[in-house]
């Protein structure tokens, strides 16, 4: 076998030099885009502490307005995710950004509930695709040992955006002046969050190409092996019909596990500014938005760090089900633990605890359907899973606002999300997910040796 001057075998060694290459070109701005649509999809938890009052919110309908987002995201994300192959990563992927972005930032016009609803609803369309279509385009890109790391890193821009999204609002909703340019703070708040994703999606129109053969930073020799090894399982992912993946009876189970995670994931996003306001109202304590918003980002801060070594150490154990199961169930404690809490530290601390449940799921959870799709159907069963799955963010805020409506207080919808999560926990341990002998050789001849240190 031949060797490249470092002694490695030379298809590992192409397989390394191609992965950095691609990895710095379509990562930063793939994941500054990611950044973004978390900004424009939960910026509404830190709006609604003056958004809510000027437009005559109740609670309940503020849940539902932050869940509609989701119902908009659920019917467009498949036919986005087809339309992406048909039409290439480049325009679509900046047709999102755009689309999105201008749907954000006219959101500062809307005037009540309706207008509200109307446009969580379209601005759900506007980002449906976005991760599926990623992981779409990687498989252009990347060979399947290296796409979970690569998805990972691609994810960092969620993370960020959990912590600067909250005190950025909040910094926001605090500073602008009121009325200056007849805008209200919270209004201003999407308007200057709206606009940099319409740069951001000119930015992927100029950065990205369609495929590897379009890449003049890539070599013939790079980009004619990149051609043997992935252009066949992308070719077969673009083509599936999707409703053959959908019609798996373990896709409808994880896509309801993944829908537990998301019921007590976005619940907390969208609620977390309301919850601790109203924590610290009911024991005499008055917060101002900034130090809300900033107290809001704290479980973020511990949630990365964690959500990475949890991952890494999923990978390197390469175990899937105790990896997803477990920060389900942590999460489920933390919710449930913030419901009984009796001062501020511990409120803070429980929220940190399910928050970090919740950031650790995805790394784990999405390599189990590796378990049980051949090759290309990983991607389509992926996009599924996350479109259906993705509906718990509609029920779990619009039931928690509900039941803070009904009950008084946060009590009743902590302890119902707090059980759903045990459910998604509990679906993963069914026995037709459990790994069989011939998969752990398999896995364990594919190991992944990526970290976000070796793309540097």
């Amino acid at each position: 076998m031949s060797s490249s001057p470092s002694g490695e075998p030379a298809d590992d060694h192409i397989r390394k030099t191609v992965r950095r290459k691609v990895a710095w070109r379509v990562i930063p701005v793939l994941a500054l885009a990611y950044l973004m649509a978390n900004l424009e999809r939960t910026n509404l938890g830190v709006a609604s502490l003056s958004m809510n009052a000027s437009l005559g919110l109740t609670t309940a309908t503020y849940g539902l307005a932050a869940g509609l987002y989701f119902v908009g995201y659920f019917v467009f994300e498949v036919p986005s995710n087809l339309a992406m192959a048909r039409y290439g990563a480049r325009k679509w992927l900046a047709r999102i950004a755009i689309t999105w972005g201008l749907v954000a930032a006219a959101t500062a016009a809307v005037q009540g509930p309706a207008s509200l609803y109307a446009m969580r609803i379209l601005l759900g369309v506007a980002e449906a695709g976005l991760f599926p279509g990623v992981v779409f385009y990687f498989t252009f890109w990347f060979v399947p040992r290296d796409r979970a790391k690569m998805i990972a890193l691609f994810g960092i821009g969620a993370t960020v955006s959990g912590l600067a999204g909250p005190p950025l609002a909040g910094a926001i909703l605090s500073l602008w002046p009121h009325g200056m340019l007849g805008m209200e703070d919270w209004r201003a708040l999407f308007v200057i969050e709206g606009v940099p994703s319409v740069i951001v999606g000119l930015l992927i129109w100029k950065v990205l190409v369609d495929s590897p053969d379009q890449a003049r930073w890539l070599t013939e020799t790079e980009k004619a092996w990149l051609a043997k090894h992935t252009s066949s399982s992308a070719e077969s992912t673009a083509s599936r019909n999707p409703l053959r993946v959908l019609a798996d009876l373990r896709v409808l189970l994880l896509s309801l596990s993944y829908f537990t995670k998301n019921a007590g994931g976005y619940a907390l996003i969208f609620f977390m500014p309301q919850i601790i306001q109203s924590f610290t109202v009911e024991r005499g304590a008055h917060y101002s938005t900034l130090t809300i918003s900033l107290l809001s980002a704290v479980p973020a801060v511990f949630a990365a760090g964690t959500a990475v070594a949890w991952a890494a150490s999923s990978d390197r154990r390469q175990e899937r089900r105790w990896h997803s199961a477990i920060p389900l169930s942590v999460a489920g404690m933390g919710i449930a633990w913030a419901a009984s809490a009796t001062n501020p530290v511990a409120l803070l601390i429980a929220l940190t605890v399910a928050t970090a449940g919740i950031g650790s799921v995805s790394g784990a959870f999405f390599q189990l359907p590796a378990a049980f799709l051949t090759g290309p159907a990983v991607a389509v069963g992926i996009a599924t899973i996350n479109a259906t799955g993705n509906l718990g963010g509609f029920v779990g805020p619009y039931l928690f606002g509900i039941l803070k409506d009904t009950t008084g207080s946060f009590l009743a919808g902590n302890l119902i999300l707090a059980a759903l999560l045990f459910l998604g926990a509990a679906i993963v341990f069914l026995p037709m997910f459990r790994p069989k002998p011939k998969d752990a050789d398999a896995t364990t001849s594919t190991k992944s040796d990526t970290s976000p240190a070796d793309i540097a």
